[in-house]
């Protein structure tokens, strides 16, 4: 028991350097500087910091959230993004262990940290970090095929191509997220041309979801996407009800009452294996149904946008979709 709690207690310590790291990411990202050079230094006063400046959440209760030159007050992002990334990685090595996974889910885990970030502090997804997720999920995809077909080849099972197996292998289900969260989300972002005369999602949304396609496969995605929706409504929840009540919108908020108990049931009924993606047809026709209601309520939202402008206020979808794919991770 004491190793477990040392091994966890490191891994956790990994954690928030690395979370210190992605902060540094994060920043500089959005300021167009290079992660690497010059050293950490204080974006108020510019003076570069000693090295006891930068223990993670530490220096920050130390230095009590101000800078130990100028005195000027330090984000809680920094403690945050530490914490959280500590907190992650803890929760990933103990379902997953000493494993690839391991590595692979700490590296994802990371970009979508990323992501979240400059999503929340500027409203922007870079290109860049949706390309390493897409990157991550394929090589991921190729060499859990690779290693499945050499374990086939010195076991002399013998590998048949059959449909099922072109269909179903790693390689495809990642080939297929990706181009099932391009189209998803490039369906849903112009449909808002039509009713809203803007898009619903900016184009970096598209790239979260052709990422995590790419990551856990079409399947999956679409799981992802509804919790990432039930996610965005729950922290717009208060401000979009009384919106539709004080409009007097009792059609859209019918069909979004709807929408949210299908996708409670939906994602009750797969936790307790009730459903699974084995069901094809049960689990395809859910998926669709979800799919279909998600729409509608969107197209009964954007409408009520176009014609009361003054009632939009824009959210980022990214940092929800965020939240849903670590949720899929860990559960």
């Amino acid at each position: 028991m004491g190793a477990l709690i040392a091994i966890l207690a490191l891994v956790f310590i990994t954690g928030l350097c690395i979370g210190s790291f992605l902060n540094v990411v994060i920043l500089r990202t959005l300021s167009e500087e290079s992660i690497v050079f010059p050293a950490s230094k204080c974006p108020k006063c510019q003076t570069p910091l000693k090295w006891w400046h930068n223990i993670p959440v530490l220096s920050y209760i130390f230095l009590k959230g101000k800078c130990a030159f100028c005195k000027e007050h330090i984000s809680i992002q920094y403690p945050i993004v530490e914490l959280l990334t500590g907190i992650i990685f803890t929760l990933l090595f103990m379902k997953f262990g000493v494993s690839l996974q391991t590595l692979f889910v700490w590296a994802v885990a990371a970009i979508f940290i990323v992501i979240a970030g400059t999503d929340i502090k500027e409203k922007v997804v870079y290109d860049l970090h949706t390309y390493i997720l897409v990157g991550l999920g394929l090589l991921y995809a190729i060499i859990v095929t690779v290693i499945a077909v050499t374990q086939m080849h010195y076991t002399g099972t013998p590998l048949e191509f059959t449909k099922y197996i072109l269909l179903n292998n790693p390689i495809t289900n990642s080939l297929l997220g990706i181009i099932a969260g391009i189209l998803i989300l490039e369906i849903c972002a112009r449909a808002g041309y039509l009713v809203a005369g803007t898009r619903a999602f900016g184009e970096g949304d598209t790239f979260i979801a052709a990422g995590l396609g790419a990551i856990f496969g079409w399947k999956t995605l679409i799981v992802i996407l509804g919790l990432g929706v039930l996610i965005q409504v729950v922290i717009f929840l208060p401000i979009f009800i009384k919106g539709l009540v004080k409009a007097k919108d009792w059609k859209t908020l019918a069909s979004f009452t709807v929408f949210v108990l299908f996708a409670i049931t939906f994602f009750a009924l797969q936790h307790f294996r009730i459903i699974t993606p084995d069901t094809m047809v049960i689990y395809t026709v859910c998926s669709f149904i979800l799919a279909i209601l998600g729409l509608v309520s969107c197209f009964l939202i954007f409408k009520g946008l176009r014609e009361h402008p003054e009632n939009r206020t824009y959210m980022p979808f990214g940092p929800a979709m965020v939240i849903a794919a670590l949720i899929a991770l860990m559960v």
